[in-house]
């Protein structure tokens, strides 16, 4: 079964493309930096950080920004896959592809028939967010 929904938290909460996507200016180390670009997402008053998730194949997936979304869509539309290698040497800390949220990523969701799956669902998500921007009401029973 495949869902998406957006859950709030207190605090913000790194996914595993926060760091490759939201480059740190202020530091050599995402960890120690304060300033980023793209900017880190604020939170939505009264409610707190937002975190989109997306479930599939039993996989649970989550992201904390629009930015992070994108860019997996822009990847994983792709018919073949970069390596981490590739992907490494593009980010801002080139030389770490052991670290590269790629590597991390479910071996069984990288074939094209379930990124194209987690591509559906993650336009589905954006949709459903630009669509409840503001309404604090729907976003909580969502």
């Amino acid at each position: 079964m495949s869902k998406f929904w957006i859950e709030y938290k207190d605090e913000y909460c790194q996914s595993p493309l926060s760091s490759d996507v939201h480059r740190p200016l202020d530091c050599d180390h995402w960890s120690g930096a304060t300033k980023f670009d793209p900017p880190l997402p604020n939170a939505t008053v009264g409610i707190g950080f937002k975190v989109f998730k997306i479930e599939v194949k039993g996989f649970i997936l989550s992201f904390s920004s629009i930015e992070e979304i994108d860019h997996c869509i822009e990847t994983f539309s792709k018919r073949n896959l970069p390596t981490t290698y590739q992907m490494s040497q593009k980010s801002w800390a080139k030389g770490w592809q052991h670290t590269h949220w790629l590597t991390k990523f479910p071996g069984a969701l990288k074939s094209y028939k379930n990124r194209a799956v987690i591509i559906k669902l993650l336009n589905k998500l954006k949709a459903h967010n630009n669509h409840s921007q503001g309404d604090a009401k729907s976003a909580r029973l969502l």
